[in-house]
């Protein structure tokens, strides 16, 4: 009877033992994954930050130190007359800016203090291309956007095909005026704008007078520049 009594005690305990055993495993567990994960993290980005290249840290934080943006040109136009032309933009104010012209570098200027900057360009005739870059002591940036300006210091061509000059006309009114001039050019006939077509050519249907009739036509490029023919013609019906 005594044996009885101390097997169920013994039988108790190891049960008591085994649920404590269980909680306790249970609670380490719980306790691993509740912070040593993080802490098993912390641990590899300390040990990384310890164990990383200072000298890339250093040349990383020195490319943000030397960063110098690029400068913005004003809008130009696509075409000039005018040989010497004023480029202007702007950039930061602590920095100097240089323009560059067709590839090489012309000039050079402090930005003013409200951060703008201006330059005289003597243009190339034909296609001119500007850009510009700014610097400081630590570096530079890098180009601005080109911009292309063409410098035309002589009228586009022109020619009257139909009528000839000083021609006596007994045909159907109005008349068909046409001839040729150079592409992108618009042609104006007595003040009236014809059509021009991609080659060139133009055409405009005049109505005529009786008797002399003097036509104008007047070819105008994109810089400005024009030429001018005058033919007469003597109209009947």
């Amino acid at each position: 009877m005594r044996r009885s009594r101390l097997s169920k005690k013994s039988q108790k305990k190891s049960t008591q033992t085994l649920v404590l055993s269980v909680l306790g495993i249970a609670a380490i567990l719980f306790l691993l994954f509740r912070y040593g994960i993080p802490l098993l993290s912390d641990a590899s980005f300390l040990f990384g930050r310890v164990t990383s290249n200072p000298k890339n840290d250093q040349k990383q934080n020195n490319k943000q130190d030397n960063y110098v943006p690029s400068p913005e040109l004003d809008p130009l136009p696509k075409a000039t007359k005018e040989q010497n032309i004023i480029v202007t933009g702007t950039s930061m104010s602590v920095l100097k800016v240089s323009i560059y012209l067709n590839g090489s570098k012309d000039n050079e200027t402090e930005v003013s203090g409200d951060g703008t900057f201006e330059f005289s360009v003597e243009l190339s005739e034909g296609d001119n291309i500007i850009k510009a870059k700014a610097f400081n002591d630590k570096g530079e940036s890098e180009f601005s956007d080109s911009v292309t300006v063409t410098y035309k210091k002589s009228g586009p061509e022109l020619s009257i095909d139909s009528p000839s000059d000083n021609a006596d006309l007994k045909v159907q009114n109005p008349i068909e005026v046409k001839g040729k001039s150079d592409p992108d050019v618009t042609v104006t006939v007595n003040d009236f704008q014809a059509v021009s077509g991609n080659d060139g050519s133009y055409s405009y249907f005049l109505t005529l007078k009786e008797g002399g009739n003097e036509i104008k036509v007047v070819a105008t490029d994109l810089a400005g520049n024009k030429t001018e023919k005058t033919i007469r013609v003597n109209y009947s019906q």
